[in-house]
């Protein structure tokens, strides 16, 4: 796993040539963790922040009135929303960035061209693009909600399940051309890849 790791780090801007199923996804799951990681690096100071609210609520004799309180952490949530949303995007578009030429390899080991990293490529953008309004739609609905009223997730999905949808289509296409079989021997693209 590590050489697989040090090859893809050493080719991280070298499109040529070609890699094997193996080295693609255990570099794949290297980028997975690291953006596991960076979301956990993201969210916890946010749910850090939204707890201690709520202990000082309770402690203050606030926590009596649950909507009192579901006001002051729909509150919370709303203002660091946009903070957390756009660096979110910067972890993405990094994963994207690390994922983009062992992808191009590993389309070259299967004999296609590397051209069609764009494809999932392009949909990754644009519905990076997108999360701003997205936020803004969830941050709308939250902000309009009444003193008492429940949070209903399921309008937040609705008004985003389009999203939600097409951000899948990229990881099917990186899976379904991640296990696509190696051409035998040498290809257009070159020799056989090193296996780790």
């Amino acid at each position: 796993m590590l050489g697989a790791i040090k090859h893809a780090l050493a080719n991280l801007a070298n499109g040529n040539g070609r890699d094997a199923r193996q080295a693609f996804w255990f570099w794949v799951l290297f980028v997975v963790i690291l953006r596991f990681l960076g979301g956990l690096a993201i969210s916890i100071p946010l749910t850090a922040k939204i707890a201690s609210a709520a202990i000082d609520a309770a402690n203050s004799g606030a926590g009596k009135d649950p909507a009192l309180i579901q006001a002051m952490m729909t509150e919370l949530v709303t203002q660091d929303l946009p903070r957390m949303v756009w660096l979110g995007m910067g972890i993405a578009i990094v994963s994207m960035l690390l994922l983009c030429t062992s992808l191009i390899r590993r389309l070259h080991d299967s004999d296609l061209s590397g051209w069609l990293v764009l494809i999932p490529g392009a949909i990754s953008a644009f519905v990076i693009a997108r999360m701003p309004a997205q936020i803004e739609v969830a941050t709308t609905l939250m902000k309009g909600l009444k003193p008492g009223a429940q949070l209903d997730p399921g309008a937040i999905m609705q008004a985003q399940s389009s999203m939600a949808l097409l951000a899948w289509v990229p990881v099917v296409l990186v899976i379904w051309f991640g296990l696509r079989k190696s051409s035998e021997g040498p290809n257009r693209f070159g020799d056989a890849p090193v296996r780790f």
